[in-house]
């Protein structure tokens, strides 16, 4: 826990005062999108929330083309095809770390 709280605080897309909307991605995954009050920074904090491995195509994120996305809790490139979610498995997608 201190780890991610870690990671957390060094993101200006988790500030207090960042955008944020609530990501519809069905029943089986929780997500919401940040972005930094400057706007260099967007973080697609995602949750699968049951006991099987899932998997979203990227574009269902609507990641920026040539952007370098990557997973800032396991360090994981998210820029493939599809992303793949671990049970109960919490990602935080970030173009900027």
């Amino acid at each position: 826990m201190r780890e991610r709280i870690g990671i957390r605080t060094k993101q200006p897309a988790f500030h207090p005062n960042a955008t944020q909307f609530t990501l519809h991605l069905g029943e089986k995954l929780f997500g919401f999108w940040r972005q930094s009050v400057d706007r260099t920074q967007s973080i697609f904090a995602i949750n699968n929330v049951t006991n099987e491995t899932l998997e979203i195509p990227a574009m269902a994120l609507n990641l920026i083309g040539g952007e370098n996305w990557v997973d800032l809790i396991s360090g994981e490139t998210a820029s493939d095809a599809k992303i793949t979610f671990a049970p109960y498995q919490c990602r935080w997608i970030t173009n900027k770390r």
